[in-house]
C-alpha cells in the first residue's frame, strides 16, 4: 500500500484512480495513504475503440458513482489511464479533458489536478514500485511496455491486430470452429461449447451475430477456450499456449531494446492470465530466453496503479 504523509497534501483529502480498458472502466476513491474506500465500474473507455466522446462518458459514469454521495469531500487529484493515450491519442489529451469538463456532475474533481496517461503505466505501477521494468497486458487487448532509464519500448500495442489478447484468442477459436465444421481441420469441442454459449444451431447465425458485434464479443470466447483446454481439447490448448508464446515474444522484443542490467520486475496484468496455459507458456518462454532476468509479478487489481499515480500527481 502507498505510504505518503497526509501533511504534504493541502489541496484535498482524497484521490481517484481510473483504469480504462476495452471492456470496462474501473475507478477507485482512495485516501492519501492509498487506502481504497470505494470502487465503481462502467463500460469501456478505450478511445481507440469508442472515440473520445463515448470513452469520456464512461469515465464520467465511473467517477460520478464514486462521488455522487460524497459531495463534501475534496479531491486532490485524479489519474486516468486510457488505452492508446500514449500512442495515436497522445496529442488528444487536452481534447479528452475538455470532453470530461462538459459533464458538470463531476465538476468538483477539477478543483484538484486531473492527469491522463497510459493504461500501461497504470498496470505496471499496480505490481511494482520500481521505475524500470516491463508490463505485459493481456486482457481484451494486449500490449507490452518497458522502461529503462531514458529508454522506452512499446511492443504489440496495435489494438485488434495485437497478438495474444482475448480478441486474438476469440478469433482463433472461430477459425478452429469453422475448420471443424468444414471438415478441413481437427475435431474440437470448441464447436459445441461456442454454439451452446450463443444458443445457435448453425454457423451462419453465429457468424451474423459475431460480425455485427465484432470485435466486441470475440473476447467472450477466451473463457470458453480455457474451459475446452481444461477438458483436454488439444486445439484449445494449442490456442492458449500460442497466446502465451506471443506475449513472450513481445516481452523478449522489448527486453532486447531496453538492455537491462540486473533483475527487473515483469508485471503481468489481465484476465487472460487466469488461463494456466497462457501464463505458463508465457513465463516458460521468457525464462528460457532470459533466465533469472525478471521478477514475475501477477497484478490482479490494476486500478491500484492508477491510485498510486494519482497520489504522485499531487506530490
Amino acid at each position: 500500500m502507498v505510504k505518503v504523509q497526509s501533511s504534504k497534501f493541502n489541496v484535498g483529502n482524497f484521490v481517484i484512480g481510473v483504469d480504462g480498458g476495452g471492456t470496462k472502466t474501473a475507478a477507485a476513491l482512495a485516501d492519501l495513504d492509498g487506502k481504497i474506500v470505494a470502487r465503481a465500474v462502467s463500460g469501456g473507455s478505450s478511445v481507440r475503440d469508442f472515440g473520445i466522446e463515448l470513452a469520456a462518458e464512461n469515465v464520467v459514469k465511473a467517477i460520478y458513482d464514486l462521488i455522487k454521495r460524497r459531495k463534501n469531500i475534496k479531491i486532490a487529484s485524479v489519474f486516468i489511464g486510457l488505452p492508446a493515450a500514449e500512442e495515436e491519442y497522445k496529442n488528444k489529451k487536452p481534447a479528452i479533458i475538455r470532453e470530461l469538463k462538459k459533464h458538470k456532475k463531476i465538476a468538483q474533481i477539477f478543483k484538484g489536478k486531473v492527469a491522463i496517461g497510459s493504461d500501461q503505466s497504470v498496470a505496471f505501477r499496480a505490481g511494482s514500485y520500481a521505475k524500470d521494468g516491463i508490463v505485459a497486458i493481456c486482457g481484451t487487448g494486449s500490449a507490452v511496455h518497458g522502461w529503462n532509464g531514458k529508454k522506452e519500448a512499446l511492443v504489440n500495442s496495435q489494438g485488434w491486430v495485437s497478438k495474444g489478447s482475448a480478441i486474438w484468442i476469440g478469433n482463433k477459436v472461430m477459425e478452429a470452429v469453422a475448420e471443424d465444421l468444414d471438415g478441413r481441420g481437427q475435431k474440437t469441442i470448441l464447436s459445441d461449447l461456442v454454439f451452446k454459449k450463443y444458443k445457435f444451431k448453425e454457423i451462419n447465425n453465429l457468424l451474423k451475430f459475431l460480425y455485427m458485434d465484432s470485435p466486441v464479443d470475440l473476447p467472450g470466447l477466451a473463457p470458453i477456450c480455457d474451459r475446452a483446454a481444461s477438458r483436454k481439447d488439444k486445439i484449445a490448448q494449442e490456442i492458449l499456449t500460442g497466446a502465451g508464446i506471443e506475449i513472450a515474444r513481445a516481452v523478449i522484443a522489448a527486453a532486447q531494446r531496453l538492455d537491462f542490467d540486473g533483475q527487473v520486475p515483469l508485471v503481468l496484468v489481465g484476465g487472460v492470465y487466469k488461463s494456466r496455459w497462457v501464463a505458463d507458456a508465457a513465463a516458460n518462454e521468457i525464462e528460457r530466453r532470459y533466465p533469472n532476468k525478471f521478477d514475475f509479478v501477477f497484478a490482479a487489481d490494476p486500478v491500484v496503479g492508477a491510485v498510486k499515480l494519482a497520489i504522485e500527481v499531487v506530490k
